[in-house]
C-alpha cells in the first residue's frame, strides 16, 4: 500500500503544534506518523503516551510521533519500510521552512507520495508578515505553496478584520482553500487522506458548532464514469470545496477502480493499489466533498457530476477549463 504524506508548514508561532495536537488526539482512524523536528514543541498529551523508545513514541490510539534527527529523508525511510507502518504521514516543516522543499522528499521512497501541503496562517500577523524586509519574501514563498491555508488565532480578530484576511488571502493565493482553524474532530477530515474511507469522512459531528462550519456532500453512482468528464468536473470543483476523496470505476477501464484524493487545489485519480478483484464490478462510484456550510452548494456540485456517467463535460466545468486556458 501506498503511503500519503502531507506537510504542516507556516512562520514560527502561526498555530502548526496546535494543529498537530488535535490531529494526534483525534486521528478518526487513521494509523498516524508525525514527523516532528522537536518532540518538545508537540507537547503530547501524557495520557496519550503509550511508551517511548529513542527518537520514536507510540501513543495510545495507534499513531507515531517521530524525531527527524538528521535527516528527514531516513527518517520517512524508515517508516516506509516498516511492516506494521502507518496509513498516512504528517512532516510538520521547520518554521523557517520552505513547504515545497519538505514536500520534495515525499519522493524519497516508492511507497511515498505527496498528498498536499497545509500551511496555517495567524489571521492577526500574517499581513505584517509578510511586508516584514526580513521575513517577507519567506511567508510569502510558504503561502504560496499551500494547497490548504488554516487561518489560526481568528479568535484574536473581529468579525470585519477576519474576512479582510481572508479576501487578501484569496487575492495573494488565488489557487488555495482558506478555511478557519478547524476543531477538534475536524482536523483529519482537512488533513487526511482516504486511509480512514469515504465513510468517516461523511459521519455526523456531536459538536454542533464545527458542523456549522464545514458541511458535507455525496455523489454515488452505480454506472461507471467517463474518465475524461470526471476529471474536468474535479478541475471544476469550487473553492469552498477544500477536501474530497472516494473510489471510483471508470469506462476506461472498468475491471478496476480509481481513488481520488482532493486536499485544496492538489488531486489526483489513480488506480486503486493491488490486485483486481472480481467483485468491483457491482461497487458503485462514490465520492465525498466537505467544504465550508456557509458556501458549499449541494445544487452546483450535484450539477457539476452529473454528466460524468454519460462522457459529456458539464457546461460549468467546460466554463472554468477555458478560463483557465486549459480546453
Amino acid at each position: 500500500m501506498n503511503i500519503p504524506v502531507t506537510v504542516i508548514g507556516g512562520y514560527l508561532g502561526a498555530g502548526k503544534t496546535t494543529l498537530l495536537n488535535r490531529l494526534l488526539a483525534d486521528p478518526q482512524g487513521v494509523k498516524l506518523a508525525v514527523v516532528v523536528n522537536d518532540f518538545g514543541s508537540v507537547n503530547i498529551d501524557a495520557d496519550l503516551i503509550a511508551n517511548r523508545e529513542g527518537e520514536t513514541i507510540s501513543l495510545t490510539n495507534g499513531c507515531v510521533c517521530c524525531s527527524i534527527g538528521d535527516n528527514l529523508a531516513l527518517a520517512l525511510h524508515d517508516l516506509a519500510e516498516r511492516p506494521d507502518g502507518p496509513q498516512h504521514i504528517v512532516i510538520e516543516a521547520s518554521g523557517v521552512a520552505d513547504p515545497v522543499r519538505i514536500a520534495d522528499y515525499a519522493a524519497s521512497h516508492p511507497r511515498l507520495f505527496l498528498d498536499g501541503i497545509v500551511v496555517v496562517a495567524d489571521a492577526e500577523t500574517v499581513r505584517e508578515r509578510v511586508q516584514d524586509k526580513y521575513v517577507g519574501d519567506l511567508v510569502r514563498d510558504q503561502l504560496a505553496a499551500a494547497d490548504v491555508i488554516v487561518l489560526s488565532k481568528t479568535d484574536l480578530v473581529d468579525a470585519d478584520a477576519c474576512r479582510q484576511v481572508r479576501a487578501w488571502l484569496a487575492a495573494e493565493v488565488p489557487g488555495a482553500r482558506v478555511v478557519a482553524a478547524p476543531g477538534a474532530g475536524e482536523v483529519a477530515d482537512l488533513v487526511l487522506s482516504g486511509a480512514a474511507g469515504c465513510e468517516a469522512m461523511s459521519r455526523p459531528r456531536a459538536d454542533d458548532e464545527h458542523a456549522r462550519q464545514f458541511a458535507t456532500w455525496s455523489f454515488v453512482r452505480r454506472q461507471t464514469l467517463d474518465g475524461g468528464a470526471l476529471r474536468a468536473a474535479i478541475a471544476a470543483l469550487p473553492p469552498a470545496v477544500v477536501r474530497a476523496k472516494g473510489v471510483v470505476r471508470l469506462s476506461e477501464a472498468p475491471e478496476r477502480r480509481f481513488v481520488l484524493q482532493l486536499v485544496g487545489r492538489r488531486w489526483s485519480l489513480e488506480p486503486e493499489a493491488g490486485e483486481v478483484r472480481d467483485d468491483w464490478a457491482s461497487d458503485p462510484s462514490v465520492i465525498v466533498c466537505i467544504g465550508l456550510a456557509d458556501q458549499l452548494e449541494p445544487e452546483g456540485l450535484e450539477a457539476l457530476f452529473a454528466a460524468t456517467p454519460t462522457g459529456h463535460v458539464p457546461q460549468a466545468a467546460r466554463a472554468l477549463l477555458r478560463r483557465e486556458g486549459r480546453s
